[in-house]
């Protein structure tokens, strides 16, 4: 039961983002829009933090689209009432019934209303964006009130994405905390609060660099850098290990699905350490350098449980399932490569290709190493 509740866990770290969103996560509000944020994200020099939350569809230039005023009932619109879904205060409503929930320790509940609070938001900020961007050049007072809610509305959706890590972190589901709290990093960047409030927990969780005294202490090992962990080097190596205890028992079915799993997690270990390396350059180079260096080795970690998966698809005389594996594997690593060039001879091998493949200069030239398959 224990193995089974842990696939289950990856399962659902492998697919944290087929969420079923109407529009796509938007995780860097446009260039414009962050023009247009406040520094701190919830207030503006010409209007009080209290105002604007008093009156959200008041933008900082004072204009309102509702030139009625809107806080009369028999003017109210369906999405500016209190029981509206798609809207500011909808969002708003779903983070108090939130944070009841947690009051409670009710964390499932807290973790429901929570993804429901950031979809809408997402949506409210994308929308906005797509407004502002249409109105731009033609109504400038219009395309500036549209930018405003679309920042105003992605920093809602941060803050309650920040809040559903906190609460995988409290479930002793710190893997998938981790996507959630890249996407914080990633929207709002290092320099704001949110955003180092997300790198420390990260470091918190053990995804980021350990200081030595970490290291020395087993008591303060953090919980993605156990033996247990679902998200790691280990967690990939051990994952491969049963693999291979299950190919020499010729258990193809069983080696196949923990192939499959550990392709998947090192897959998403590899472009998170990468986007975090993008999210640190120039402003934490040790940082940078340290999860671009993971990302590589994470990345060769995939390749190599993704030829193994293709030599089971041929001992299994399944030789179509391996063909694209092979591929993948030549595209990431390059035919100068050791492993690209055992791909490319295993397609020879398969007939795909007519020819083996031969570079004299592959000792010599390194090829470029994608982190992609």
């Amino acid at each position: 039961m224990l193995v089974s509740f842990a696939s289950i866990r990856l399962f659902a770290l492998i697919h944290l983002f087929s969420l079923p969103l109407v529009a796509s996560l938007s995780l860097m509000p446009s260039a414009a829009a962050q023009e247009a944020m406040p520094e701190n994200n919830s207030a503006n020099s010409d209007n009080s933090a209290n105002s604007q939350q008093s009156n959200p569809t008041t933008n900082p230039l004072g204009f309102s689209p509702n030139s009625e005023n809107p806080t009369r009932p028999q003017n109210l619109r369906p999405l500016a009432q209190e029981t509206s879904v798609l809207s500011l205060v909808g969002g708003n409503r779903l983070m108090a019934e939130a944070k009841s929930a947690i009051a409670e320790e009710n964390y499932a509940l807290a973790a429901e209303k929570l993804q429901q609070a950031r979809q809408i938001f997402n949506q409210l900020s994308n929308f906005h964006q797509q407004l502002s961007s249409t109105f731009s050049g033609l109504d400038n007072k219009v395309a500036e009130w549209h930018r405003y809610q679309a920042v105003e509305t992605a920093q809602k959706r941060d803050e309650a994405t920040y809040e559903l890590a906190l609460i995988h972190r409290r479930q002793n589901e710190p893997e998938l905390s981790v996507p959630l709290l890249i996407q914080v990093i990633q929207s709002q960047g290092i320099g704001r609060e949110l955003g180092a409030q997300a790198d420390q927990l990260l470091l918190e969780l053990g995804f980021g660099p350990r200081t030595s005294e970490a290291n020395s202490d087993p008591e303060t090992i953090p919980p993605l850098a156990r033996e247990n962990s679902l998200l790691g080097i280990e967690a990939g190596k051990r994952l491969l290990e049963k693999a291979r205890e299950a190919i020499a028992q010729e258990n193809y079915a069983g080696a196949i699905e923990q192939l499959q799993q550990t392709r998947g997690m090192l897959n998403q270990l590899s472009n998170f350490s990468e986007q975090l390396a993008a999210a640190f350059s120039g402003i934490d180079n040790d940082k940078s350098d340290f999860y671009r260096d993971r990302a590589v080795e994470t990345a060769q970690m995939r390749d190599e449980a993704t030829y193994q998966l293709a030599l089971v698809h041929r001992a299994d005389n399944k030789p179509e399932l391996a063909i694209p594996l092979l591929i993948q594997i030549i595209r990431s690593q390059q035919p100068t490569r050791e492993l690209g060039q055992q791909a490319y001879q295993q397609l020879y091998e398969l007939g795909f290709v007519d020819a083996p493949y031969s570079n004299n200069a592959s000792e010599s030239t390194p090829g470029n190493f994608s982190s992609n398959p």
